[in-house]
């Protein structure tokens, strides 16, 4: 076992610098005045540090003239000198300056597990009390302060490889940055669901948010061998599991439902489970779910698969808040799954419900201003899409069997409406150049 700090290194550290000033640029990097164990020792670094800064000279005259004595009471003057004369070489400061941040880093861990402890003995739903370990934890900070700024110089030396990886894609042929949709029209616009991204697909009632949401699911897991976590607080495992067959069959719902599939369109369900079998996909139905609950399964489930490719939760208007209203509420939960999207490093689809505004306008597509409860929704969201059906609205329209996705925000590329092929009894959007492809296609767009 070691001990949880080093009195030895700090002393090392502390007496580089009054050795050699030049050095504090280079040991004081990532190391912060908390990471020292003794007050003593953190008050010294922190004279240091602001004698540096104000571009004085750092020896042990200026930093007694700065501050006569240490917190323990001890004289600066005769504290620096003892640490200037018993530190006789500099040669190994930048391994003392890193076992400070490793110490530091230790204690940390052990605060961190009574806090746990802690955790482990009050009374609260033990989901939240495992999102509350889990935040704690990730919240250690493993990397000092390193990495918080980078000159734009080294950032590009960096972005070289990304833009090469970039081109080598571009010369297979492939174009596309993130996931693909299924919908090549659709992945024009987005140029591929990216990792981080918040993703918001909104409309009313009936007119296939979580049709399109599974869509994508389904194109993720199956055709780009993706895992896909979907939280569905609106439809058990039976009800989604019997869209996706539909879906990848291209099996009529109601036949599924009854029971027909099995003699009408065998060779269909037998291709869907096939495919569906193996594909990467976990599904939570859970009816009750909070942002904490839905973290934490998340966590768990990108550490079993080896990460996650995309998460779907249908839908926001269903998830619990804190209860201090629910536009607070919304605001916090919409601002929750952009973080995660970004600590997972996947995109992260949501879906959401909208006011009645658009009914009573003339023109009855959807606009921002309609999504309901939060204007959070708009702000944090990087793509925010709309389904719409003019036939859900209009049964006489010459729009029948069109489903318009409606882009209303992008924040990497532009906004536009793109046409599919809805084909509601198979719960699925097809392109719309496949919409010709009837019933007994077997091989579909999955």
């Amino acid at each position: 076992m070691i001990e949880l700090h080093s009195l030895e290194a700090e002393h090392g550290v502390l007496g580089s610098m009054l050795r050699q000033p030049h050095l504090i640029d280079v040991l004081s990097d990532g190391l912060s005045p908390e990471a020292f164990a003794w007050d003593d020792n953190a008050d010294l670094y922190r004279l240091i540090l602001e004698l540096h800064v104000d571009g004085r000279p750092v020896d042990v005259i200026t930093l007694a003239d700065r501050r006569a004595e240490l917190p323990s009471g001890t004289r600066t003057t005769a504290y620096a000198a003892e640490l200037q004369a018993n530190t006789p070489s500099v040669a190994n400061a930048k391994t003392y300056a890193q076992i400070i941040r490793d110490r530091a880093i230790c204690r940390q861990l052990s605060a961190a597990a009574e806090r746990i402890n802690e955790v482990a003995h009050e009374q609260a739903d033990i989901e939240d009390k495992i999102s509350l370990a889990q935040s704690i934890v990730l919240g250690l900070d493993a990397a000092g302060n390193d990495g918080e700024c980078q000159m734009i110089g080294d950032i590009l030396a960096e972005h070289v490889e990304v833009l090469q990886a970039r081109h080598d894609q571009f010369l297979k042929g492939v174009t596309m940055e993130g996931l693909g949709s299924g919908i090549p029209d659709l992945d024009k616009y987005t140029q591929g669901l990216k990792a981080g991204q918040m993703i918001v697909v909104a409309g009313r009632p009936a007119m296939g948010k979580t049709t399109l949401a599974m869509n994508v699911a389904a194109d993720v897991a199956i055709n780009q061998g993706r895992p896909v976590l979907v939280i569905s607080l609106e439809m058990s495992k039976t009800q989604l599991t019997d869209r996706l067959l539909a879906a990848v069959g291209g099996i009529p719902l109601p036949s599924l439902k009854t029971g027909e599939c099995a003699s009408d369109y065998s060779v269909q369900l037998a291709a869907a489970t096939m495919k569906l079998r193996d594909a990467p996909i976990c599904v939570s139905d859970v009816p009750v779910m909070t942002m904490p609950r839905i973290r934490a399964i998340a966590r768990r489930q990108s550490h079993r698969m080896g990460g996650l490719g995309l998460v779907v939760i249908d839908y926001l208007g269903l998830m619990e808040g804190e209860g201090k209203g629910r536009t607070e509420d919304v605001t916090a939960m919409s601002r929750q799954i952009k973080l995660l999207a970004r600590e997972l490093e996947c995109p992260v689809i949501v879906l959401s419900q909208l006011n009645r505004g658009c009914e009573s306008r003339p023109d009855k597509r959807p606009v921002l201003s309609d999504l309901r409860e939060s204007g959070a929704i708009e702000q944090d969201a990087d793509i925010v899409m709309f389904v719409y059906r003019d036939e859900v609205y209009h049964p006489n329209t010459q729009d029948k069997g069109i489903g318009e996705i409606l882009i209303r925000k992008n924040r990497d590329g532009e906004i536009g409406m793109v046409p599919t092929a809805f084909q509601g009894d198979r719960s699925r959007f097809m392109p719309l150049a496949s919409r010709a492809k009837q019933d007994n296609v077997v091989k579909v767009n999955f």
